[in-house]
């Protein structure tokens, strides 16, 4: 009876992994088609929100400690959907930020406010992070310059 019970449980193991196989195969194949398609040569081929900065990195100088630098990065939604800004997250405490809270419309233009203030002497290396509903949620925004 055992030996019966063994050989069932080893059968419905191989079926188990062949199945699996097949499955991620399939799966596999998949996003092959799906990767060709997407390789368009139009920037953005999506049908949501999308998100494009003039530029992803700020250039503050060279600065003094005590100094506050203000800068305004602009951003289009060039997607086909409402462009919403769910956060924008900085790597330190030195930067604050502010941005448009009202959707972007497709073709239309926003704004991210970031404020600098120098602390301490040395090079600036700082990140802002902008989460949104864009195709590409997350963008990273480079802020760099020295404080002497």
């Amino acid at each position: 009876m055992k030996k019966i019970l063994i050989l069932g449980m080893i059968i419905g193991l191989f079926f188990g992994a062949q199945a699996q196989q097949k499955t991620t195969a399939k799966a596999s194949s998949k996003a092959e088609t799906t990767a060709s398609k997407s390789a368009a040569p139009s920037k953005y081929t999506g049908t949501g929100a999308e998100i494009e900065f003039e530029k992803s990195y700020v250039d503050f100088g060279t600065l003094k400690v005590g100094d506050v630098k203000v800068v305004t990065i602009t951003f289009k939604n060039i997607g086909k959907k409402p462009l919403i800004l769910d956060d924008v997250i900085s790597s330190c405490d030195c930067t604050t930020v502010e941005w448009s809270k009202e959707p972007v419309m497709p073709g239309q233009k926003g704004t991210i406010k970031a404020r600098y203030a120098a602390k301490n002497v040395g090079l600036i290396s700082k990140r802002l992070t902008v989460l949104s509903n864009a195709n590409t949620d997350r963008v990273i925004l480079q802020l760099k310059g020295e404080v002497k």
